[in-house]
């Protein structure tokens, strides 16, 4: 099954087609989008954007886990992970309902 990734060169090109604007200055404003999000995070551990979504820092405790090839047991070391729950309306969006 093939993946269909976007990057951010995608997504400032298409800025640039519906909105005319610089890639230069598309780039700006989307580093800058990126920027608030994680400050939200760092400071509170949550971000939330109406009508679109919320972001929240989930902490990871270490673990054992294994390799499945080898057998082999290692040690996960503990970490925060980034998890996104989307809205109600960008669920509804994604299900076809208005």
């Amino acid at each position: 099954m093939k993946r269909n990734n976007i990057n951010k060169n995608d997504i400032l090109e298409n800025i640039k087609q519906q909105h005319g604007l610089p890639i230069s200055f598309s780039e700006k404003i989307f580093n800058s989008l990126l920027d608030i999000i994680i400050e939200g995070l760092e400071r509170d551990g949550r971000l939330k954007i109406s009508g679109f979504g919320t972001f929240k820092i989930l902490n990871k405790n270490a673990r054992i886990g294994r390799n499945p090839k080898t057998k082999v047991k290692y040690q996960i070391k503990a970490r925060k992970v980034v998890v996104f729950s989307p809205s109600k309306t960008v669920k509804n969006k994604i299900n076809g309902k208005k």
